[in-house]
């Protein structure tokens, strides 16, 4: 009996017409050779693996973007050209794979081929397939975020150099605590294997770990060294991926080349610090660029809120649930983005579904949401490792003396740290600090913003036009209001982190309504859309000038850039190359920072964190005190007996700590620059 393939889905998937463009195709492998391309700078050697994952990783993302793009029920409204398809299709794909990464024992590259596998089985058991044109502001987009995205990670992409006996690392320190999730996820089998990054057998705790997914399966399928695919993947990916959700979020509302604009804005032009107002804390290009879980949260972020958009305009609850549902997946990649937005998304059809709904109906709707929403942060609160979330406005004055300590020195400073700060009344904390931290994270876009919405009335809708203002005010009422949390890794991390958030739908809001107003006036004529291209090309010398460097703090300059000795590097190296990935060594000096871990590959009996964590404090603090009888320990016996039964195969003793171990323990087996390697 032959089997039929089709009979296994559902009819109305089986009667789905699938669309598809020969262009989109030849841009989707172009994607992939981008990609290749980033990591072989990044690991300073070009890898044939890594370019034939990186292609099965877009096109099992178009594949089940095409998949989405069918289904006229959440399509409708939407603009599903290649842009679109790619971001829910990676949702798609890539969560997928993070559960797969906790229950199934095969490994990241058997479970994406089971992924892959399925996705291409339902595309290709569908009734229809038809080719349509590409549309051409589509393929500019990807064209255009490629080039910026290398402009803006240039210091990622090329990650290292060497300055004499110093190995300068340009990335933000962070990246080596990246690395070693990438190689997590890389080797994970199963829930066992997915450690916490301190200890060595011990579970992770819960966070947001969706991003590590994608460069993860190219580590791992192509052999590549995981920092490496954190410098060339993890970071520029993610930035490539907000400018693709610019594009796809206000190319659905304002048409294609307003999307185009959209991107073009975000992408290509300076910030509020690079702008002049001296705070690096509140760039958004240094914290996408330090913090590449935010890429990827902006991103899906942005197609969660095309749909609650779309939903509430036209009416359509599945719009309205892929929306909350999208947001609720954020929450695997940016959980600070989901607390910011997330009563705002529930909120929103209560004032603008439909028309005809009664208000009867509009307030049990805005009752139920704020009811879910407080559901959702106190069962938040409950989670390990997620920060205090309370609303009293307990820290207004501290969060600005905070954000005022990475101000650069000068009269702006003076000024605003003599009106603000914990010793003065909170009405002066307001007064002072709301325009300051607005002009800090968007500079002149403020004024600007308000002259556009002025000009944008009467043509487009009410919702369109206040969206910018409403992000503004939520993100106001977060910052001031939220406690800080000094209990966790950074105290303001879920009242700064949203500024992200603002920057991004304001700054792609001015450049759609740029466009939209020039290409409307101009008739939409072929002049305007050429001129649009020639004025983005040259403004890509502002991620050509400010990308080197972009990651660089002034107010740390101890971390920012990274420098470790090359003995370091060559001890590292030595782990990597002369154990198994199993082995867990052990450093005199804790690992602080994560380097060892990093570039070993190696897992760390116990390492200790460069901020404040207090989960699971008492088994840090357990294994630093194992460690600290271990290096008091005389008798050679017992030194390798015990190392052995915390399962160490590897001591690094850094120089500045002494041990007393006798002879009969061995001579190191490696020695450079004061760095010397034991193995039991």
């Amino acid at each position: 009996m032959k089997f039929d393939r089709t009979r296994v889905l559902p009819a109305a998937l089986r009667s789905m017409t699938l669309t598809y463009s020969k262009a989109d195709l030849v841009a989707v492998s172009l994607i992939g050779v981008v990609v290749a391309a980033w990591v072989a700078v990044a690991g300073r050697s070009f890898s044939v693996r890594a370019l034939l994952a990186c292609e099965a990783l877009f096109f099992a993302f178009y594949l089940a973007g095409s998949l989405f793009a069918a289904w006229k029920p959440l399509a409708t409204g939407a603009l599903f050209d290649l842009p679109l398809r790619l971001l829910l299709g990676y949702a798609a794909v890539n969560t997928a794979l993070l559960p797969l990464a906790w229950i199934s024992p095969l490994g990241t590259v058997a479970n994406f081929a089971i992924v892959l596998a399925l996705t291409t089985f339902i595309y290709f058991s569908t009734a229809k397939r038809e080719h349509r044109p590409g549309n051409p502001a589509s393929l500019w987009v990807v064209a255009l975020c490629a080039l910026a995205t290398t402009l803006w990670c240039q210091d990622s992409i090329d990650p290292t150099s060497e300055q004499g006996n110093v190995v300068l690392f340009k990335p933000w320190i962070d990246g080596f605590y990246h690395s070693i999730h990438v190689r997590i996820f890389g080797e994970s089998h199963g829930a066992a294997s997915i450690e916490d990054f301190r200890m060595a057998g011990v579970t992770a705790r819960p966070y947001h770990y969706g991003m590590y997914m994608l460069p993860a399966f190219v580590k791992q399928a192509a052999g590549i060294h995981s920092y490496t695919a954190f410098a060339g993947i993890l970071v520029p990916v993610g930035t490539f991926f907000t400018g693709l959700a610019a594009y796809a979020f206000f190319g659905s509302l304002w048409g294609p080349w307003a999307g185009l604009t959209a991107s073009a804005a975000l992408l290509l032009l300076p910030d509020g610090a690079q702008q002049g107002m001296q705070n690096p804390f509140m760039s958004y290009h240094w914290l996408t660029q330090i913090s590449p879980s935010a890429g990827y949260g902006l991103a899906l972020l942005a197609v969660a809120w095309l749909f609650v958009i779309q939903g509430c305009t036209r009416g359509s609850r599945v719009q309205l649930l892929a929306g909350w549902l999208l947001a609720g997946v954020v929450a695997l990649y940016k959980l600070h983005f989901v607390v910011a937005s997330g009563l705002l998304l529930l909120l929103l059809p209560a004032l603008f579904f439909r028309a005809d709904l009664r208000a009867r109906v509009r307030a049990s709707w805005a009752v139920a949401a704020i009811a879910a929403y407080a559901a959702f942060l106190m069962f938040g609160q409950k989670v390990p490792g997620v920060p205090l979330i309370r609303f009293d406005g307990s820290a207004v004055g501290e969060i600005l003396r905070l954000i005022e300590t990475f101000a650069k020195p000068g009269a702006l400073k003076d000024y605003v740290t003599a009106h603000t700060g914990t010793q003065l009344h909170w009405t002066s904390n307001l007064l002072f600090g709301i325009p300051y931290v607005l002009f800090a994270a968007l500079g002149l876009f403020v004024p600007v913003l308000v002259l556009l919405a002025v000009r944008l009335r009467g043509r487009v809708p009410l919702l369109h036009r206040i969206l910018p203002f409403v992000l503004i005010a939520n993100f106001l009422v977060m910052f001031f209001g939220l406690a800080l949390d000094f209990d966790s890794s950074t105290p303001d991390e879920l009242s700064h982190r949203p500024v992200m958030v603002v920057y991004f739908f304001v700054v792609s809001w001015i450049g759609a309504a740029v466009g939209f107003l020039f290409t409307t006036s101009a008739g939409k004529n072929r002049a305007a859309r050429a001129a649009s291209l020639a004025f983005a090309a040259v403004l890509l010398a502002v991620p050509g000038w400010f990308g080197h460097g972009v990651q660089l703090m002034w107010a740390m300059p101890r971390i920012s850039p990274v420098r470790l000795p090359v003995a370091q590097v060559r001890v590292a190296e030595y782990l990597r190359s002369h154990g198994g990935h199993d082995d867990v060594f052990q450093d005199s000096q804790f690992d602080r920072g994560y380097a060892i871990s990093a570039l070993s590959e190696r897992r760390t009996f116990i390492a200790h964190t460069l901020t404040s964590m207090a989960f699971r404090g008492d088994m840090v603090a357990a294994r630093t005190a194992a460690v600290d009888r271990l290096m008091g320990l005389r008798d050679g016996k017992l030194v390798v007996g015990t190392a052995r039964a915390f399962g160490l195969r590897w001591f690094v003793l850094q120089r500045g700590n002494r041990v007393h171990w006798p002879p009969e323990v061995g001579e190191p087996v490696f020695e450079q620059g004061g760095f010397r390697i034991y193995e039991f």
